[in-house]
C-alpha cells in the first residue's frame, strides 16, 4: 500500500527517527495508551501502523513485505495450485477482492488461519522497522484502519522485546 499524504487530518506528533528511535516511539504509544495511525517514511521504505489504546492492531510495509500468499505457502496452509487458482480470480476482479477473502470463500483456507498469518505479517512489519535509523514519523490521532482489515491485538512491550532479541540474533 502506498502511503498517501494526509490533507484532511492534522499531524498530532511527528519527528525524526535519527533523533528519537522508533522503539522509544512505540514504548510511548504503549505507556500513553494512544489510538491512531503511525506512518514512518524512509528513503527505502514506508510503513504504517494503527494502535488502539496502546495495542498494535494493524501494520504493513510498502516495500519488502512478505506477501500473504507466500506466507500461506511456506506454512503449508494452501497448495501452490490453490494459490494459483485464487490469484487468477484475484486478477479477474482487478485486485479489488482480497486474496485472503478469496481463499476462504473457495474453501481452501479457514478464516482463523488467515487471521493468524495476517498477524504474523503485521508483526514482521513491526520488527523490520525497529532497525530503521533514518527517516521521519508522523502520528495521526484517532485514525483507524479500513473496516475490511482483519485486526490483531498485540502488546507493544512484548513486540519490542521480541524484536530486540531478533536484532541481537541477526548481528
Amino acid at each position: 500500500m502506498e502511503l498517501e499524504s494526509r490533507h484532511d487530518v492534522e499531524v498530532s506528533l511527528q519527528g525524526n527517527i535519527a533523533t528519537i528511535e522508533l522503539n522509544n516511539i512505540f514504548q510511548f504509544f504503549d505507556y500513553a495508551a494512544v489510538s491512531g495511525e503511525l506512518r514512518i517514511v524512509t528513503e527505502q521504505n514506508n510503513a504504517h501502523f494503527f494502535f488502539q489504546q496502546g495495542m498494535l492492531i494493524y501494520g504493513a510495509l510498502r516495500v519488502n513485505q512478505k506477501k500473504i500468499g507466500d506466507l500461506l505457502l511456506e506454512s503449508k496452509l494452501v497448495t501452490s495450485a490453490q494459490l494459483s487458482r485464487c490469484l487468477d480470480i484475484h486478477a479477474q476482479h482487478h485486485r479489488r477482492r482480497r486474496l485472503g477473502e478469496i481463499l476462504v470463500r473457495e474453501g481452501f483456507l479457514q478464516f482463523d488461519s488467515l487471521a493468524e498469518m495476517l498477524k504474523i505479517q503485521a508483526k514482521e512489519a513491526f520488527f523490520a522497522t525497529l532497525s530503521w535509523k533514518k527517516g521521519m514519523f508522523f502520528f495521526y490521532s484517532e485514525q483507524y484502519p479500513a473496516k475490511e482489515e482483519i485486526l490483531i491485538n498485540e502488546r507493544i512491550d512484548h513486540l519490542i522485546l521480541e524484536g530486540i532479541v531478533r536484532l541481537d540474533e541477526s548481528s
